[in-house]
């Protein structure tokens, strides 16, 4: 039977309150349980079934027990599946000391589940965690009330509602689109080992960045993370000649030199490399850049002999392989504009849906791919989309959806912020938006990007 779908991605559950405090952790992104709570329950009185569908990022694992991240031995690893268990545990709220979590949110899930409704989870970059099995135990347990009539499921890359002809869903994520937040291999592959022979999720340069960098900033500056793409808030910092660390600097510059390379050389559709050959002098490293505006922030910085000592440390992880291509030229080195995804002049939310971005042109290739698909949904970039137009041929079109966020976005989205304006909370609204899935006869869906006022 064909049923109604509601489609939200990109809730960020972090570590929640503070434990014994009414305070919010720092790291925490999302602040409107109550709000997300009244959404499901009122999904849970509708009369007929529902399927809710949580497109990526439901959870922020990346910030909670930071210490987890910043420890793991390798660049290109992240948790462990008994460290992504600990981390859940604060999510449930069953962690003495790392917060609250959010309760509330799973006691809400798991009575839109007594309800007779169903659920699916689809993994994301900030809670691919949730592929561990172990994990998804967990969450399972504190979701699926025992005999319930509906299905509780994890999706590992992208899942399909409809059963017509034409006029079919496609869901995912989106970050597969990502230079910076890629996994590889639509996610078939999340593991590896590290050198002691424990198997860890696959971290890629986004999650290595949040780690190591984007945690500490957030302490300092609280809407670091609240400005997409992340890259353009870090441009726009370097602009205005915010303090970043040598670390983070390091760790960018790094990824700009090398994003372009081919998987082989440990670019950026292959997992971050680990070596121990010595790192290239700072001034020859910073000088290989072509991004201006980063290259004279760190030929600035690197007088001072600390920032260049920890500058050349944190880029000692480069291979030879990859520091030859850079020297020969045959690396297509990326700017942060380019990454961005958008014009230099723009700072905004994401991408606006009017051109062809990576987003609409992984649609495209979708919708081109299968002609029963009539739309495809993505998340992950934080801008809602209502239908963004794709022709194809004569005969055959389609359109492309973004969910949003639930958490606290800049007001608008074309408009040029200053460094001051971002640090305005006024300046920030939460949108509680979601896309319902109406079915018709046919087998087909309709899509509609609706706004939560309950």
């Amino acid at each position: 039977m064909m049923i109604n779908a509601y489609v939200i991605s990109d809730i960020h559950l972090g570590p929640g309150k503070r434990n014994g405090s009414d305070s919010w952790d720092p790291l925490e992104d999302f602040t409107a349980d109550d709000q997300l709570c009244a959404f499901i329950d009122h999904l849970a009185q509708q009369h007929q079934p529902v399927e809710l569908i949580i497109a990526g990022d439901f959870l922020e694992y990346c910030q909670i027990l930071p210490r987890i991240g910043f420890a793991s031995p390798a660049d290109h690893l992240g948790s462990s599946e008994a460290e992504s268990l600990e981390r859940t545990a604060v999510l449930l709220g069953r962690h003495s000391s790392g917060g609250q979590g959010h309760p509330r949110v799973f006691a809400a899930l798991r009575r839109l589940m007594s309800a007779g409704h169903s659920i699916t989870l689809i993994a994301g970059n900030h809670d691919v965690d949730i592929l561990w099995d172990a994990v998804w135990a967990q969450l399972f347990e504190a979701i699926y009330p025992p005999g319930a009539s509906g299905t509780l499921q994890r999706v590992p890359f992208f899942y399909t509602v409809g059963t017509g002809e034409r006029g079919r869903v496609y869901i995912e994520h989106g970050h597969e689109h990502d230079r910076a937040n890629r996994i590889g291999d639509q996610m078939a592959f999340p593991f590896d080992f590290d050198s002691f022979g424990v198997k860890r999720l696959k971290r890629c340069w986004g999650t290595l960045f949040v780690d190591k960098v984007y945690n500490e900033l957030e302490e300092q500056r609280w809407f670091i993370d609240n400005v997409k793409p992340s890259l353009r808030a870090l441009q726009l910092g370097i602009r205005h000649d915010f303090p970043f660390t040598a670390s983070a600097m390091g760790l960018l510059a790094r990824f700009l030199l090398t994003s372009g390379l081919p998987p082989m050389l440990g670019g950026s559709d292959a997992v971050l490399g680990a070596s121990n050959s010595p790192p290239p002098p700072a001034e020859e490293f910073v000088s290989a850049l072509t991004d201006v505006e980063l290259r004279a922030y760190l030929d600035k910085q690197l007088d001072d002999p600390v920032f260049r000592a920890e500058f050349e440390a944190s880029v000692q992880g480069m291979t030879v392989a990859e520091w030859q291509a850079v020297q020969s030229g045959t690396a297509e080195q990326s700017s942060l504009d380019e990454l961005a995804d958008l014009p230099s002049d723009d700072l905004v939310l994401g991408g606006s849906g009017s051109a062809e971005d990576a987003y609409i042109r992984a649609a495209r290739v979708i919708i081109e791919r299968d002609e029963r698909i009539g739309s495809v949904i993505f998340g992950h970039t934080h801008t809602p989309i209502a239908g963004h137009i794709i022709e194809i041929d004569a005969a055959h079109s389609g359109r492309y959806y973004n969910s949003g966020t639930w958490t606290p976005h800049l007001r608008e989205a074309q408009r040029n912020y200053s460094w001051d304006e971002i640090a305005d909370e006024r300046n920030y609204i939460a949108e509680f938006t979601y896309l319902e899935l109406v079915p018709d006869t046919d087998g087909a869906y309709e899509v509609a990007l609706q706004r939560w006022q309950g």
